[in-house]
């Protein structure tokens, strides 16, 4: 089938899609040239009941954003292709951006959906010419200019779609790996501080992430390999615009992340007046006191309860308590309509405070807003409940199988049960318990051991601490955020509503 007969099905797509109505005339043969679609020349050739038809699906919007978004161009400009080559790194790898945007798939089925998409003959590539040789060379050369690549991007994005860039999220993520990867090395760090100068590797100066065994997670079972994602993403009432992305060693922290992020931003983007907005994962005063030597910038970050537990106790009689303005979508919801659901809210109360970083001993100020969610509390106190009833009822169960002799009863195989039983539930720390060796009169006391089992040689007990499990209930659905933005340029409520 020639490619004229099938971009004729892929007219009957895309034309009532992009074309004006005075476009569609029936019957003659029509030729335009869509400057913002294909910059090729339409024919349309009479009847179409014969033609077999592509599906161009979501291309229809694809194709135009990425022509918007300059990205061949801006590719070709930091990866100039060999005069004889083909096919230019622009448009190889434009096709691959697109072929991902359609669904996800192998580099060895993308001239299968060129074919059925009608990709092809939009980006003038025979289907033939789409094998994973040719795509695999492009990525590695995109490799080599990728952080000069994405940053160009997100500036470009920036001004044609008037997308700002001085408040950012910093999301970071994993990707796992299977099977053996022996030749994955740990790489030289991003930043290099040993001279006077700061360096900050990226491009081809820069190595692979390395492919380690990373902490265990919901999602990733411990031993997992992988390498940690941070995408530093604008967030508004469209929802999140990714901009900026790096690969971290699985075997990092979101400290090292974010610090490795800041640094590549810094160098590529260079953005003024930056907040960048982070979870507790990625909080350190040295973090701040970055943000803060670059020009003024600022951070707005979540921070581990305990590091501040002190502060809030020290304090909790004095804070004043103002409910937040934000609800979530639905919460709103439930508002607008009268829903007998709960309806939940979030308290805030601010606390000037003065930092240390413990590493250089430098100090800087920040507002410490303490968070209140109603709804946080009741998950908290659910989960803590169900973690209590879970072990107990474990630790029951061990307790009578030891009792009785039961398989498994002896002190090692009792100490692996109880360990699997704990895991990493906090609820855990409010249980202790021992095996106590039976004296040899306790044991002759004993009644007859039951079939299968044999003569109990210890006695397991344990115990709950109430009064650890009260103590901690008073902290139920309190939450801390740090930030350094100016109260000049942003109430707390202002900062939560950011956060």
């Amino acid at each position: 089938m020639s490619h004229e007969t099938r971009w004729t099905g892929c007219l009957t797509h895309l034309i009532p899609f992009f074309a004006p109505p005075d476009f569609l005339k029936g019957g003659v043969a029509l030729s335009c040239e869509r400057h913002h679609v294909t910059h090729m020349a339409f024919t349309w050739y009479g009847n179409q009941s014969d033609s077999e038809a592509c599906r161009f699906g979501p291309l229809a919007v694809v194709v135009p954003l990425l022509e918007r978004m300059d990205v061949v161009s801006i590719i070709n400009r930091h990866l100039p292709a060999d005069p004889q080559a083909d096919f230019d790194y622009g448009t190889t790898l434009s096709l691959l951006m697109a072929a991902r945007l359609f669904g996800p798939r192998s580099l060895s089925n993308i001239a299968e959906w060129a074919k059925q998409t009608g990709a092809d003959i939009l980006w003038g590539m025979p289907p033939e010419k789409m094998n994973d040789d040719r795509l695999g060379r492009a990525l590695d050369a995109f490799f080599t200019q990728r952080h000069s690549i994405l940053a160009n991007l997100a500036l470009y994005v920036s001004r044609e779609f008037n997308v700002p860039l001085n408040e950012l999220h910093y999301d970071p993520t994993h990707l796992l790996f299977e099977g053996e990867y022996e030749q994955a090395q740990p790489r030289e760090e991003v930043i290099d501080r040993s001279g006077k100068k700061e360096v900050v590797r990226s491009d081809e100066q820069l190595s692979p992430a390395h492919i380690a065994k990373g902490r265990a997670m919901d999602d990733a079972p411990k031993g997992s390999l992988m390498v940690h994602v941070g995408l530093c993403t604008l967030v508004d009432e469209c929802g999140p615009l990714p901009l900026f992305g790096h690969t971290v060693d699985g075997n990092q922290n979101g400290r090292t992340a974010i610090d490795e992020q800041l640094g590549l931003l810094r160098k590529h983007l260079k953005p003024k007046q930056l907040t960048m907005i982070s979870d507790r994962g990625t909080f350190s005063v040295g973090h701040l006191l970055r943000l803060k030597d670059e020009g003024g910038c600022s951070a707005i970050c979540s921070a581990p309860w305990g590091e501040f537990r002190e502060l809030f106790d020290k304090h909790r009689k004095t804070l004043t308590w103002n409910r937040a303005t934000y609800l979530s979508l639905e919460q709103q919801r439930r508002r607008n309509t009268h829903s007998l659901l709960p309806q939940e809210h979030y308290e805030l109360a601010v606390l000037q405070h003065t930092l240390k970083d413990d590493a250089t001993h430098r100090e800087i100020a920040c507002r410490v807003i303490f968070v209140f969610s109603t709804a946080d509390q009741k998950v908290v106190r659910k989960q803590r409940k169900k973690q209590i009833t879970q072990i107990r009822e474990g630790l029951e169960k061990t307790q009578k199988n030891v009792r009785r002799g039961g398989p498994y009863s002896d002190p090692d195989s009792v100490t692996r049960r109880v360990a699997r039983l704990f895991g990493d539930k906090d609820a855990a720390k409010y249980f202790s318990w021992k095996m106590i060796k039976l004296t040899k009169r306790q044991q002759d006391n004993l009644a007859r051991p039951a079939r299968g089992c044999r003569r109990a040689t210890h006695r397991f007990e344990f115990t709950f601490d109430e009064n650890a499990c009260r103590a901690d209930e008073q902290y139920d659905g309190y939450s801390v955020v740090v930030t350094t933005v100016p109260p000049s340029r942003a109430t707390a409520d202002g900062v939560f509503t950011k956060f």
